[in-house]
């Protein structure tokens, strides 16, 4: 018989966004099933997790609308059983260094996957195009045109591997920063008061915040650097803050993933996530050598 205290207690306590407000309580809900098989483990979970990563990738792959919706959909399970064998791991107190180092490279597995996966069905789907343009005696195929808004972006079709390999590496090294507690938390950036607004300057601030400088508080050479900063920093801790989809943690990136995918957005889905991940990638780390510090509650 399921221990309904124990499996509410399996959830983790402090998750991405996605993870907390869906994934996690819909793996919760389906623990309850397997959660006293014995002979199901929390590596076998996690196994499995991947080989429903991988049926993603085939379908991306194959890049029909319909595949691509199965795809999409696939992502969204394999994070849903991604967030179990953990939840398994806690119910049954079964932990082991082997099952902490499986979960972290099907993670990575994952990562390249997708990327890799989606990269190859558009650069095929699209070749495909332009060799029945050649035989057909057309050029209609040979580039690839993207509408966005008044804009008119035209391509080759292979110019999507190197945005794909930059979109994955950006995703790669976030994952990087946030285990070496490098990832902003979701708190108030404490600024020197003379260089806030009166609107700002009143603002109290929680035991989780970013400050500028060590401890005694800033460390800029003069008044434009640390303008720039700060409307730097500023920007990023707003869409932090306020998008939780563009948190990037995994459940986040298999949300959107999910999202452009659905729609058959490749191209500009890995366009996204390379632009917005250099953004973090650099973002973080000038961060913290400017000083900007998580302080832990």
């Amino acid at each position: 018989m399921v221990d309904e205290i124990k499996l509410k207690a399996a959830i983790k306590k402090i998750d991405g966004w996605w993870a907390s407000i869906f994934s996690g309580p819909v793996a919760n809900y389906l623990l309850r099933y397997i959660a006293d098989i014995n002979w199901i483990s929390p590596n076998h979970v996690t196994l499995f997790a991947l080989f429903l990563g991988v049926l993603a990738s085939v379908c991306f792959v194959v890049a029909s609308p319909l595949s691509m919706i199965l795809g999409a959909l696939l992502v969204q399970l394999s994070f849903i059983v991604d967030c179990m064998d953990g939840q398994l791991a806690r119910y049954r107190q079964q932990f082991s260094v082997l099952g902490a180092w499986l979960d972290r490279i099907a993670d990575r597995v994952k990562d390249f996957l997708y990327f890799f996966s989606l990269a190859l069905g558009f650069f095929l789907k699209h070749r495909d195009l332009k060799d029945l343009s050649n035989i057909s005696g057309s050029s209609m195929a040979n580039h690839i045109d993207y509408h966005i808004g008044g804009l008119n972006i035209s391509f080759e079709s292979w110019l999507v591997w190197p945005i794909a390999m930059v979109a994955l590496f950006t995703i790669l090294l976030i994952d990087y920063y946030v285990n070496q507690d490098m990832k902003l938390a979701p708190a108030v950036v404490s600024l020197p008061v003379n260089n806030l607004n009166s609107k700002h300057s009143s603002n109290v601030l929680s035991e989780n915040t970013l400050k500028i400088g060590s401890k005694s508080g800033t460390n800029v050479k003069n008044q434009s650097q640390l303008s720039l900063i700060t409307l730097v920093l500023s920007f990023g801790k707003q869409v932090y803050q306020r998008v939780p989809i563009l948190r990037f943690n995994i459940g986040e990136q298999a949300l959107l993933i999910t999202i452009f995918t659905a729609f058959n957005a490749v191209f500009l889905m890995l366009i996204f996530f390379a632009s917005l991940g250099t953004f973090y990638v650099f973002y973080w780390p000038v961060a913290r050598l400017k000083g900007f510090t998580q302080q832990k509650s």
